[in-house]
């Protein structure tokens, strides 16, 4: 059932960036799809078309080391991380720009007149791990211990909060951890997918579906099984023909489900 799961995204997202490159769509739609497509085992070495990516991207990276705003820089750097130091000068550039972008408490929004947020601050994390130093998990763990008291707590945020605990400067709270994991179960829906909150009008969805599992996929021995299991099986159920599934933008629910998939599948063979 998984393989083909992911088989199939694979497949909707490759067709996606073949044509998605022709048209030259927005840099963060290919980049992050691009890295989707890597996560899920493809090689830059054929499997798509990598390097014709990787040439648009450098090709509308701006002067300053940026593209449009700090979110489509990082799925741009964190693509183009996959080929080593071909590109270390664009690379450069771009975490220069990071760097002078963060705000005070260490954290970044969309840009630097933008408010902190988790969502952003976590992907810095994981995707441009190098910029990020002590100051970042400590303003994540702070914000997202505020979140959880307060009216209304998101479900991705936490699994953004889950997700970059792996980065080598956050300090481990196992008590926050395992109240996020709980928290998380508590609001799976009944139909086994995740939304912004549990009966959200819109119902399940699969981009907050693919960030609540990418963020479980880093909790090692606390991952609920029968909570992943549960929301994969959700999004088969939802997958259209072409591999994607139903969302605003079909390439970004689809990328984050394919990353979430991808990251979960290896733990759940070797429990």
């Amino acid at each position: 059932m998984n393989m083909s799961l992911v088989e199939n995204a694979v497949n909707g997202l490759a067709y996606f960036l073949y044509s998605g490159l022709q048209q030259k769509l927005e840099p963060i739609r290919l980049a992050r799809t691009g890295y989707a497509l890597l996560a899920s085992g493809c090689s830059v070495k054929g499997d798509f078309p990598g390097d014709n990516l990787v040439s648009y991207l450098v090709e509308t990276q701006q002067a300053d080391g940026c593209w449009a705003d700090v979110e489509e820089t990082l799925w741009c750097l964190g693509y183009l991380s996959a080929f080593g130091e071909r590109y270390e000068d664009q690379s450069d550039s771009g975490k220069k720009w990071l760097a002078s972008v963060r705000l005070p408490c260490g954290a970044w929004g969309r840009s630097e007149r933008d408010q902190p947020r988790i969502s952003v601050t976590a992907l810095t994390s994981v995707l441009v791990p190098e910029v990020v130093d002590s100051s970042a998990p400590k303003w994540l763990a702070n914000q997202w211990e505020a979140d959880m008291v307060s009216p209304t707590q998101l479900t991705y945020k936490g699994g953004f909060f889950l997700l970059a605990q792996a980065h080598g400067q956050a300090s481990t709270n196992n008590d926050l951890m395992n109240r996020t994991v709980t928290y998380l179960k508590n609001e799976q829906e009944d139909d086994g997918g995740f939304d912004p909150w549990k009966e959200h009008p819109a119902g399940s969805d699969p981009w907050s579906t693919g960030v609540v599992l990418w963020g479980l996929s880093r909790v090692g021995e606390l991952i609920p099984g029968h909570t992943v299991e549960r929301a994969l099986s959700w999004l088969e159920s939802r997958q259209l023909p072409n591999g994607l599934w139903p969302y605003h933008y079909l390439d970004d629910g689809a990328a984050m489900a394919l990353i979430g998939i991808s990251s979960v599948l290896p733990l759940l063979s070797e429990q």
